[in-house]
């Protein structure tokens, strides 16, 4: 099973550009299925069938109550069976919706929310759409040996679907972003139980090269990784008063607990950030920890005087230093480890 979160900035730019209204996005998902049944009304959620793209772009371009004009405003997934699973439910349109509703409960679920709040795929604001066939692309080694043309379709059975989310919940409280902080959303742990969500419910056997495997850590290259860190809070501390240098070893300690993921790194980044512009640092570990910053709406001793200044100062050139809103904290771009390429 092929389960796959695209990223606009990698996987169709145009087509997927997720910032804005999803009207490219419905024109290319109707286009590529015309070509295989010539219908319009080709969506479904988690109740209906037979929705048409109209329907389904005015259910997701009205969902984005507090949404940023620069935030993704709905995420696009692929499910794709492998071509054995797809004999195995005789290519079954109506099976492959029904997977489809229990993998996006899945994916409703697998979001970790604060007071231990879990989402039903009902509470979503969500579509799909099955797409029959797969063209060659350049890049192809078929078309790179002259045996197939750009755009021919392949042979054999490639039915997948595309499904359309939109980032906020159904009453629009939260924002549910799939490639954010993995504490929150772990894409891989969704990718898996899409796998076996097909061999329960189908009872089927899934093949060793049908299976999700998580990448392994490359362990031999931690020694450069922690003399780096080191580096770097060391160059870190220099910009900071006696008071507040931060403790290499435990900072070296937290990188090792995290596996040295991208979430240390872009919390590490942000505090070295803070630090050139000269203001405090706040809870640093606990940033470092969770990827998150820690409010106590209390200042702390001996930082309110410098603090007020640095205050004065940006008050006076707006702009200069635009702070990072902290839902934003290590949600940053790049690739997620165990995310399989879109082939």
């Amino acid at each position: 099973m092929y389960v796959k979160l695209i990223d606009p900035r990698k996987h169709g730019k145009t087509a997927y550009h997720n910032e804005g209204s999803c009207q490219k996005t419905l024109n290319y998902l109707v286009h590529e299925a015309k070509k295989g049944k010539g219908e319009v009304d080709i969506f479904f959620d988690q109740e209906r069938d037979n929705l048409g793209p109209g329907q389904v772009q005015l259910a997701i371009d009205h969902n984005t109550k507090g949404l940023r004009a620069r935030q993704e405003k709905f995420f696009s997934l692929i499910i794709a069976p492998s071509e054995n699973e797809l004999r195995h439910i005789k290519n079954n349109d109506q099976l492959l919706k029904d997977y489809t509703r229990q993998v996006m409960e899945l994916y409703a679920a697998n979001f970790n929310l604060k007071d231990g709040i879990k989402l039903r795929s009902s509470d979503l604001v969500w579509f799909a759409t099955i797409h029959l066939d797969r063209e060659y692309r350049g890049t192809d080694k078929e078309v790179l040996a002259g045996k197939a043309q750009v755009g021919g379709k392949r042979p054999g059975l490639h039915t997948h679907l595309h499904v359309i989310v939109s980032a906020r919940d159904r009453e629009q409280k939260l924002t549910l972003n799939p490639g954010g902080r993995r504490s929150r959303f772990n894409l891989m742990q969704w990718q898996m139980a899409a796998g076996q969500q097909f061999e329960g419910q189908f009872h089927y056997k899934a093949l060793e090269q049908e299976k999700l495997k998580p990448r392994q850590r490359d362990a031999s290259r931690d020694s450069g990784r922690a003399k780096r860190i080191t580096e770097r809070i060391e160059a870190l501390n220099l910009l900071l008063p006696k008071a507040e240098r931060l403790d290499v070893e435990r900072i070296r300690q937290i990188a090792v607990n995290r596996e040295y993921d991208k979430t240390f790194y872009r919390s590490l980044k942000r505090l070295e950030k803070v630090a050139e512009e000269g203001l405090p640092l706040g809870h640093p570990y606990h940033l470092l920890q969770t990827g998150r910053e820690k409010t106590t709406g209390r200042p702390r001793p001996g930082l309110s005087v410098r603090h007020l200044l640095q205050e004065v100062q940006r008050a006076l050139q707006p702009g200069k230093h635009r702070p990072l809103r902290t839902e934003e904290i290590g949600e940053r771009e790049g690739s997620r480890r165990g995310e399989i390429e879109l082939e």
